[in-house]
C-alpha cells in the first residue's frame, strides 16, 4: 500500500482570519500610496525640492491666514526667500504678502512755551512748559542742556490748570558722558495724558543744572519681534591678544537682521567695544558694524547695554563673528552671545474646502509678485489667523532646473579636451607641412 502524500489544509477558522489580513493589508494600500503621493508636487512646480503642509482650521469663509516662516526652512531656500511660494491642492499659485515686524520708533515734537526756568538752592533745577490748552496726548519730554558729562534724576508733574498737579513720572536718570563717548540719554518718559502744563525738576540742588529748554513729545515705539536663533556662537581656536572672539556659519538667516544678546556675570562694572564683521567663506573677514555693551553706576543710577544690533548683510554673506576688546582688561566672564533675529511672516487668503502647502528649493526662481499686499494694510495683516507648518517634504518627483551642461560637468571637460586635442592635431599637421621640403 502506497504512501498518501497530505497537505494541510487551513480550518474555516483560519481561513477567515486570513481574509481578514489580506483584506486590511488592501485596504491599507491605497492610503499608503496616497501618503506617498503627498510627497509629490504638481508638475507645474516639479522644480521646487521641498514642501511643507500648511495646517489650517477649515473654514467656511474666506479669511487671511498667517504662518511664520521657520528658520529650518533657510538652508534650503535661496536668499531672501525668493523661491518661497504658496500653493493649494490643485497645484494654482496662491499670492502671499510677506512682512518682518521689525520694530519701529515714531516720535512727535508738540507746540510748546517754557513758562519757567528756576533753581531752589538745597532742592531743585525746575522747568515749566506749557503745552497750550488743546494739548494733544504726549508721554515724554527731552530735556535740552549744553552739559557734557552728567547723570540727574528728574521728577515729572502734570497740571490742567498750573494749579493743582499730578505726579506722572516719580524719578527717572537723563545721562551724558561725552568724555567716554556715551551721548546717553536726555528724555525722560512718563504715564501718557494731554495736561496742558508739566513741571519737571531736575532733582540736583547742589547748583543750577545748565538746562535752556524742554520739549514735549508724543512717542510711540513698537519694539521689534525676535526669536532665539539656534545657531551656537563658537570662541575661535586662536583668539588676538586683547579681544575675545566667537564666530558662526548663520547662513541665509544673515538676512533676518541679527541681534547679538550678551549675558554677562563679571566683572560688576565694565564698558567694552564689540565689533561684528562679515564673510562669504569664513577666511576673509570684513566689518559691518558694532557698537558697546557696558554696565556701570553713576550715583545711584544703574546703565547697562547688553545688546548690539547687526546690520544685514548682503545675501552671499554667511559667516558671522563677534569680537569684545578687551584692551589690557581681563575678558567678560559670562555664557556665550546668543543670537536673535526677527522671522518673516506670510499671509494669504484661505478658501473654504481648500488645503495649502509651502514650497521652496529651487535655486533660479525669481522673487514673486503680487498685489495682495497693495491691497491689505498693516491692521488686517496683524488680524490673520495664525497657523502652522508641518514637517518638511521632500518632492520625490524634483527635477534639478539647472541646464543639462551644469549638471554634468564632466561633458564640457570632455567637450574642452576634444576641442584642445584637435587644436593640438590641427598645429602639428601645419608644422609638418610648413618643415615638408618641396619637391
Amino acid at each position: 500500500m502506497s504512501a498518501q502524500l497530505r497537505l494541510p489544509f487551513p480550518s474555516h477558522a483560519r481561513l477567515r482570519r486570513g481574509v481578514l489580513v489580506v483584506g486590511v493589508i488592501a485596504a491599507a494600500l491605497p492610503a499608503t500610496f496616497a501618503v506617498l503621493a503627498d510627497t509629490r508636487l504638481p508638475a507645474a512646480w516639479k522644480n521646487w525640492h521641498y514642501s511643507r503642509a500648511i495646517e489650517l482650521t477649515p473654514t467656511t469663509a474666506p479669511q487671511l491666514v498667517s504662518v511664520i516662516t521657520p528658520l529650518e526652512i533657510y538652508p534650503h531656500a535661496i536668499p531672501w526667500l525668493a523661491d518661497v511660494r504658496v500653493i493649494d491642492d490643485q497645484g494654482a499659485e496662491v499670492p502671499y504678502v510677506s512682512f518682518r515686524s521689525e520694530g519701529t520708533s515714531n516720535i512727535a515734537s508738540l507746540p510748546s512755551t517754557l513758562r519757567e526756568n528756576s533753581f531752589t538752592a538745597g532742592q531743585f533745577t525746575q522747568l515749566v512748559v506749557d503745552a497750550g490748552p488743546h494739548a494733544p496726548f504726549h508721554n515724554a519730554v527731552r530735556i535740552q542742556t549744553t552739559a557734557p558729562d552728567f547723570i540727574e534724576w528728574v521728577q515729572v508733574e502734570a497740571s490742567d490748570d498750573g494749579h493743582v498737579w499730578r505726579m506722572v513720572q516719580e524719578r527717572a536718570p537723563i545721562f551724558r558722558f561725552r568724555k567716554d563717548g556715551h551721548e546717553g540719554t536726555q528724555v525722560v518718559h512718563y504715564s501718557e495724558n494731554n495736561a496742558q502744563y508739566l513741571r519737571v525738576r531736575i532733582l540736583d540742588g547742589d547748583a543750577k543744572f545748565a538746562v535752556f529748554g524742554a520739549d514735549v513729545l508724543h512717542e510711540v515705539v513698537q519694539p521689534a519681534e525676535r526669536v532665539p536663533l539656534e545657531i551656537i556662537l563658537s570662541p575661535e581656536a586662536n583668539q588676538p591678544a586683547g579681544s575675545t572672539v566667537w564666530s558662526a556659519d548663520v547662513g541665509a538667516a544673515a538676512e533676518l537682521g541679527l541681534e547679538v544678546r550678551f549675558d554677562v556675570t563679571a566683572p560688576a562694572e565694565f564698558i567694552r567695544t564689540v565689533r561684528i564683521s562679515a564673510s562669504a567663506g569664513g577666511k576673509e573677514w570684513f566689518g559691518i558694524g558694532g557698537g558697546e555693551i557696558y554696565r556701570y553706576r553713576r550715583d545711584d543710577a544703574q546703565l547697562e547695554q547688553l545688546s548690539v544690533i547687526v546690520p544685514r548683510g548682503a545675501p552671499q554673506v554667511h559667516y558671522l563673528r563677534v569680537e569684545i576688546v578687551n584692551g589690557n582688561d581681563a575678558p567678560l566672564v559670562g555664557d556665550p552671545p546668543k543670537l536673535y533675529v526677527t522671522p518673516q511672516h506670510l499671509v494669504f487668503e484661505q478658501q473654504p474646502g481648500r488645503s495649502y502647502s509651502l514650497i521652496y528649493g529651487q535655486e533660479r526662481a525669481e522673487a514673486a509678485q503680487y498685489d495682495l499686499g497693495r491691497r491689505l494694510d498693516a491692521k488686517q495683516m496683524s488680524a490673520a489667523v495664525a497657523a502652522l507648518l508641518g514637517p518638511e517634504v521632500v518632492n520625490a518627483d524634483w527635477v534639478d532646473p539647472r541646464p543639462w551642461t551644469e549638471t554634468h560637468d564632466i561633458f564640457l571637460w570632455l567637450v574642452l579636451f576634444v576641442a584642445v586635442m584637435l587644436l593640438g592635431y590641427a598645429a602639428v599637421r601645419s608644422l609638418r607641412k610648413s618643415t615638408a621640403p618641396e619637391a
